[in-house]
């Protein structure tokens, strides 16, 4: 395709984006993704992708997603704003923290069904020559590093895309096409002397500049990770059921948030900004959980990962309120609740809580759940503090 050509089409292709809505829009090559392709493949080689194994046979998983596109040439890299601003209102009950990209609709839907407009629409104009593929999040693709690459913007201390227009509050997506289009030109910058994300990290997990160990994330920890959450870390995760944004809120590139113009990313098209522990727990079974999150990011996390979230915020929150739920998790049907559970009794600075577990401690039947609260009740607590 003649450069001109090249450049118009490219243009023609960024004005449709941004007519369905679409932010921000990029172009770059394959070929110029191949350093951040390694840049994955040495953090996975490293292990700090923690039991993420999808991340793993990245050369396989990106061969296989690139042969849907014959002479692929040009990635296009869409970002869309997310952000709403906190209602700043303290839950009345019991609550856990939702980090902000899971307020709304899951954005693999939404964007992905936008996608699929996008490309209809290039495949009417263009021709059946036009040939594309969606990659929403969950393709072999640097899309962060992809993002840089087509001038979005720079990648942080915090690991994430931060954008001059739109701060660290982008869901990026991209689409893979046979199209030779023009490039842009990547964007430059860094984050300097600001340290202030990987001071705020409640677990140390940005313990590189420009780099994170995800086992330590308590994103990871309390959306990827399946398992028992190790001990250290439970206290570190405070207030958060789902996700965490220590790192994005402290940046001083939220000075460019602005709300959202994405009706599906607003809080009030999903789970909103706290889950009310309480009614966590009234959630029986896995069937009653899905249908409980249909449609947004916290389906994610399945029943007894939210609700072995929920006991570490109970644990975390020193309040005497806690206690009945946490009775109730230490009768759930899932060792991994009743373990959390346990621990999170353990925290609480009341005598009561210590009579609980050792009444439980009687009838447990699982080693490692038994285990757990053997060491809880050694914990030392403050005696029916007020």
């Amino acid at each position: 395709m003649p450069q001109a050509q090249s450049a118009t089409t490219a243009a023609q292709i960024k004005q449709l984006a941004a007519q369905m809505g679409f932010d921000v829009v990029g172009i770059t090559r394959p070929q110029d993704l191949v350093e951040g392709e390694r840049a994955i493949e040495a953090w996975v080689g490293e292990g700090r992708h923690g039991s993420m194994q999808y991340l793993e046979d990245y050369k396989k998983r990106r061969d296989r997603f690139y042969s849907g596109v014959a002479e692929l040439k040009s990635v296009l890299v869409l970002g869309v704003n997310y952000y709403s601003p906190s209602a700043n209102e303290t839950p009345q009950h019991l609550a856990g923290r939702v980090a902000r990209y899971a307020w709304g609709k899951d954005y693999h839907q939404v964007i992905r069904q936008k996608h699929e407009a996008l490309i209809e629409a290039l495949q009417k104009s263009i021709g059946l020559s036009f040939q594309a593929r969606s990659c929403v999040d969950i393709q072999p693709l640097p899309e962060r590093f992809a993002a840089v690459q087509s001038g979005l913007g720079f990648i942080g201390k915090n690991t994430m895309l931060l954008s001059q227009k739109y701060g660290p509050w982008l869901f990026l997506s991209e689409i893979i096409t046979n199209l030779e289009l023009e490039e842009d030109a990547p964007f430059e910058g860094d984050c300097g002397t600001c340290a202030k994300c990987q001071k705020v990290c409640p677990t140390g997990a940005l313990d590189e500049d420009y780099r994170i160990d995800a086992r330590l994330c308590i994103a990871y920890l309390t959306i990827e990770h399946k398992g028992v959450i190790p001990r250290e870390l439970r206290p570190k995760i405070k207030g958060w059921v789902f996700g965490c944004d220590e790192c994005l809120t402290v940046c001083p590139f939220t000075s460019k948030s602005k709300e959202t113009r994405w009706p599906e990313f607003r809080p009030e098209s999903g789970t909103g900004e706290w889950l009310v522990l309480e009614q966590l727990f009234e959630i029986g079974s896995n069937s009653m959980h899905e249908r409980t999150f249909e449609n947004t990011a916290l389906l994610r996390a399945n029943r007894k990962q939210l609700l072995r979230n929920a006991c570490i915020v109970l644990g975390n929150s020193g309040k005497r309120e806690a206690i009945p739920l946490l009775v109730k998790a230490m009768s759930d049907q899932a060792a991994l609740v009743r373990l959390h559970a346990a621990w999170a009794l353990g925290q609480l600075p009341f005598d009561e809580a210590k009579t609980v577990l050792k009444r439980f401690q009687r009838t447990e039947i699982d080693a490692q759940v038994s285990a757990e609260i053997s060491v809880a009740i050694k914990t030392e607590s403050v005696s029916e503090a007020t």
